[in-house]
């Protein structure tokens, strides 16, 4: 049984100096970091870091190759069931599979590694521990990595970090889009525009930094650009929602969803460096909502709808079962898109309740007692 040599809190040590002692003094052995329910644990030889894992899925090894726009989701899906029924490393099967090369595993496991430690960097404080010659697991592919360039762009993101931490300090903030992206004269890179499709003037800082699924100072950042230049605004809270609850509704055996994680309508396969205007990102559509039981028709012209009970919405529906502001609807990629926005009864397609789904022409999208058919009509 390993003890630990070296431990304290990182906030009276940053996770930079902690790391140059390791490496100036060639230590072997690991390094526990935890902070909030976040844990990580880096391994090291002789001063080198070899080895790191996380208890976040973010870092995953198929999720980063996910984001890295490496494998699909499919692939992924396919890896994780092998795994589940015959065992193995994600690596090793993706290599068995023909989907990486082991030049190619040996390259995203620096990546994974190097994503988990920037992660650390800028964890709101936390606390650290040494165990000196404690063992890489036996399942681990050692890599080698520069800890000096690991430093120095872990020190600059530290006061980057601080930086956007200033400008928005309340993790409960809720933004709204203020300008709309329609301009052309709007470019941001696909993963700007990926975190502005997902402001929809309801999600906190701290639920945008989980449902974007890439890491808290990403993040951070992208709200930092995208404030600063005025393009989204911060809200007051909305109204207790008063809505009546209602039981879940009954749809007919036929059932149509299509399984949300597919149908990812931000997955952009763009470098994302790349500058795009919106006119780049989304697909020309016109389409429509249609209340089935009056025949009204509702044309989608626009980027984006809030639909709910509340006079501000764009689609108002007097309706007791429906939420002041119950779902919205805005162009993604691949056409419109439904997105709940935390409703009491939920928003349902197809008889399937869903969180946020790309919709299909002859689609049934259900809110409170209410059922609209969503048409393309070009």
């Amino acid at each position: 049984m390993t003890t630990a040599v070296l431990q304290g809190e990182l906030s009276a040590f940053r996770l930079p100096e902690v790391l140059t002692f390791l490496s100036t003094s060639r230590k072997s052995g690991m390094l526990s970091l935890a902070s909030a329910g976040k844990e990580a644990s880096l391994f090291f030889q002789d001063g080198a870091l070899v080895y790191a894992g996380s208890n976040q899925e973010a870092f995953r090894l198929g999720f980063v190759l996910l984001r890295k726009k490496k494998i699909t989701t499919t692939q992924r899906e396919f890896i994780d069931d092998l795994m589940k029924r015959e065992g193995g490393r994600f690596g090793q099967i993706a290599i068995q599979q023909k989907i990486l090369t082991e030049a190619q595993l040996q390259d995203f496991l620096k990546v994974q590694v190097s994503e988990i430690v920037y992660d650390a960097f800028v964890w709101d404080g936390g606390q650290f521990s040494f165990e000196q010659h404690a063992s890489v697991p036996p399942y681990a592919v050692t890599i080698s990595i520069d800890l000096g360039n690991l430093i120095m762009e872990g020190a600059r993101r530290i006061d980057e970090w601080e930086r956007c931490a200033a400008l928005l300090p309340d993790k409960s903030l809720v933004f709204r889009v203020v300008v709309t992206p329609r301009d052309e004269k709007i470019t941001l890179t696909a993963d700007e525009w990926k975190i502005l499709f997902l402001i929809n003037g309801l999600r906190t800082i701290d639920e945008l930094c989980h449902d974007a699924d890439d890491d808290a100072f990403h993040v951070y950042r992208v709200l930092y650009g995208l404030y600063a230049n005025k393009l989204i605004e911060p809200i007051s809270a909305r109204e207790p929602d008063d809505t009546i609850r209602q039981s879940s509704p009954r749809f007919g055996a036929e059932s149509t969803v299509r399984d949300q994680a597919s149908n990812d309508d931000t997955s952009l396969l763009l470098s994302s460096e790349a500058r795009l205007s919106y006119a780049d990102v989304v697909r020309p559509i016109v389409a429509q909502l249609t209340v089935e039981a009056t025949g009204t028709p509702i044309p989608l012209t626009e980027p984006e709808y809030l639909i709910g009970r509340h006079r501000e919405n764009n689609i108002q529906l007097p309706d007791p079962g429906v939420s002041g502001f119950h779902a919205r609807i805005y162009q993604g990629p691949d056409g419109y898109v439904v997105e709940d926005l935390k409703s009491r009864n939920g928003t349902w397609v197809n008889g399937e309740r869903v969180g946020q789904v790309t919709l299909a022409s002859g689609d049934r999208v259900h809110i409170g007692q209410t059922d609209l058919v969503y048409e393309i009509l070009l």
